[in-house]
């Protein structure tokens, strides 16, 4: 049986604190979970790290270029000379400069077969079914929120806010202790993500009338780490629904949804996608974000989640966007919406502009 160009085709998807990638297998979480940060050769276990990656915009291209080196030909085996095809999740607002270097560095340094980039909000709604709703993608630093009316982006209402699960971080270690600041980054998020608490509503937390109990986490060395009952749900209310001096997410997802033409805001409120990968392991994160948005709506308007399908695995939404890249690959590789190596040599990087819409 004849092969296709896509057989073999690897699916990346990235974010300031991971990149996420793995073959095109749509009923599975990505194999690959690689931590987006470089340390200096010789710096030792303990050295400093850098993240080539900020706000979800590249800035150091060589180092993500390493980054990538380790998971094509370590963590997903390629082979030099017989390199398969790869489709990449792209954030909002990246540039034309920035999508040509990316394509530029698929196909000389890394001599794909095929190249195809598809936008992170249509491929968010993909993983769960949908080609027409609202994206809400909680990231590391930033949340992305993204009207999508069949399968393309409502680019003039795109919203992106400075409200991600590193703010989290930072909001509980200012109402915490002395020891939590001398954790180490990683020892730090663990401690967030089994502690921090959702608030039902805003007026829920705003009531205070149901106060949350001190938390207790042991990390894997034995140590002992206390949370404050009061920290636990004020660091996401900070962190994400009420940052100070900011929009929150869904201040931004209601203005999204505002800028839409009208005739297409009510179809996008029917499903409201929310992922990202603390989003995606929060209870109660979604049912949160779809009160208070509702709240901000007009009555006429009422939103709804988009619901993960059964058939999909139960991680879904914390790998929306890799998923849903996995299932589009398996229809822009088989009719050819890719750009082939081909196209590459005879037109350069500029090419890059058939792989925008």
């Amino acid at each position: 049986m004849a092969t296709t160009i896509g057989d073999n085709a690897v699916v990346i998807d990235y974010d300031d604190d991971f990149i996420r990638a793995g073959y095109a297998v749509p009923e599975r979480e990505p194999g690959v979970l690689q931590p987006a940060l470089v340390r200096p050769a010789g710096s030792g276990a303990g050295g400093e790290t850098s993240r080539p990656i900020r706000d979800r915009r590249v800035e150091d291209w060589d180092q993500l270029e390493a980054l990538l080196a380790d998971v094509f030909y370590r963590q997903c085996a390629w082979v030099k000379g017989d390199e398969g095809a790869c489709l990449i999740t792209e954030p909002m607002f990246t540039s034309k400069a920035d999508r040509e270097r990316l394509t530029q560095m698929m196909f000389e340094s890394f001599n794909v077969s095929g190249l195809y980039v598809a936008e992170q909000p249509v491929a968010a709604l993909y993983a769960v079914g949908k080609v027409t709703g609202v994206s809400v993608d909680v990231g590391y630093s930033v949340t992305d929120v993204a009207p999508v009316v069949e399968g393309s982006l409502v680019s003039p209402a795109a919203q992106r806010c400075e409200a991600g699960h590193s703010l989290i971080t930072a909001e509980l270690l200012a109402r915490c202790g002395e020891e939590h600041r001398r954790l180490r980054e990683h020892e730090r998020d663990a401690v967030r993500d089994a502690t921090a608490a959702v608030a039902p509503s805003r007026a829920d937390d705003a009531s205070g009338d149901a106060p949350l109990k001190d938390e207790t986490y042991t990390l894997p060395d034995g140590r002992k780490v206390s949370v404050p009952g009061a920290a636990r749900r004020e660091c996401v209310e900070r962190g994400l629904f009420r940052p100070i001096g900011r929009a929150g997410l869904v201040d931004a997802a209601a203005a999204s949804i505002a800028a839409c033409p009208a005739e297409q805001r009510r179809a996008v409120v029917d499903a409201v996608g929310v992922c990202g990968a603390w989003a995606g392991r929060t209870e109660g994160l979604d049912a949160r974000i779809l009160a208070d948005l509702e709240q901000q709506l007009p009555p006429s308007m009422k939103p709804f989640l988009a619901s993960t399908p059964e058939y999909m695995p139960p991680g879904t939404a914390r790998w929306a966007p890799w998923i849903g890249g996995a299932i589009l690959s398996k229809v822009v590789f088989t009719h050819n919406q890719h750009v082939t190596k081909v196209e590459y040599q005879e037109t350069g990087p500029s090419v890059a502009a058939k792989l925008k819409g």
